[in-house]
């Protein structure tokens, strides 16, 4: 069965492969969707698969494994020479493979996806959509799902509260987060960038592992607008491992530390958006000890399949 499903996918890219090389117009310019990979075999052929369902025409894979020992290695071995494929040791870190992916990538724009997360089919041709039709931004945002473990639609169209559809300046973007007390981007499937602005601000730093990618996303908006599409174009998954009192406390306090750069790279934040940032970062807080003591008590009473 594991061999079928190898060889599946490898027409599958294949064929992406061939897609690839033939549409290369101004309209449709290569994109660039990078997979690190972590002991990811769980779900990163689910992953793929959302990948080249794509209607998107003009797209190249990138995949590095960090250091896996669950048989990942082997799986992205033998994804074909159109992949492009790169190996790094054990402990290097997600930051340090976030880095080499994005280092990897070659398109115009770059989409960087976990390897337990998905994107809808016109995920891809919608971003480039939207830097097309506002080619001043440099990073764009969009709403996603919330799934758990099997797939199951926990939220739907979470993300960019505050922010209008279409172009906002990266400074308005930040100071609206800093305010919101929560995580209003998303997480790297609902991003997208524009490979020159990223290129420009790598390395990915894990000093705040929880929020790397805020921390990331802060440096381009600091610089650069940004264009939004609230609708959900992707989901990120959640699982039993996700809930836990020490995250919750760890989130907080990464959070602010979030929050202080935001309010230093917005450069306009007044003494009500502190009060607000506090408040909200306090609240959020407080709705994520209550979501996780009734997920404890549910999965106790055998009402949560994880």
């Amino acid at each position: 069965m594991e061999s079928r499903l190898i060889t599946v996918s490898y027409l599958r890219v294949l064929i992406l492969h061939y897609c690839c090389s033939v549409i290369n117009t101004g309209e449709t310019p290569l994109v660039s969707v990078v997979i690190p990979v972590f002991n990811g075999m769980a779900y990163v052929q689910e992953t793929m698969d959302s990948v080249l369902a794509q209607t998107y025409p003009h797209v190249e894979l990138v995949v590095v494994d960090g250091g896996s020992t669950d048989g990942s290695i082997d799986w992205v071995k033998q994804l074909p020479d159109s992949v492009v494929k790169d190996f790094l040791p054990a402990g290097s870190g997600a930051a340090a493979n976030w880095t080499r992916c994005c280092q990897l990538a070659h398109g115009r724009f770059v989409k960087l996806l976990c390897q337990d997360d998905v994107i809808y089919p016109t995920a891809i041709a919608d971003q480039v959509s939207d830097f097309i039709n506002y080619p001043e931004a440099k990073i764009a945002f969009a709403q996603r799902d919330i799934i758990g473990p099997v797939g199951q639609i926990l939220s739907r169209s979470r993300g960019c509260q505050g922010m209008p559809n279409g172009v906002i300046s990266g400074k308005e973007a930040l100071l609206i987060g800093y305010r919101s007390g929560t995580n209003i981007f998303g997480e790297p499937e609902a991003v997208m960038f524009d490979r020159e602005a990223m290129s420009a601000e790598l390395p990915w730093d894990d000093t705040h592992p929880f929020l790397l990618d805020m921390f990331f996303y802060s440096k381009i908006l600091r610089n650069h607008p940004a264009v939004v599409r609230r609708e959900a174009i992707g989901a990120f998954r959640i699982s039993s491992e996700s809930w836990s009192t020490r995250l919750v406390g760890e989130q907080r306090k990464q959070f602010r530390a979030w929050q202080k750069q935001a309010a230093v790279y917005s450069g306009n934040a007044r003494a009500q958006d502190h009060i607000l940032a506090f408040v909200n970062n306090e609240k959020t807080t407080l709705l994520r000890r209550s979501a996780l003591s009734l997920a404890h008590s549910e999965r106790e009473h055998g009402l949560i399949v994880v």
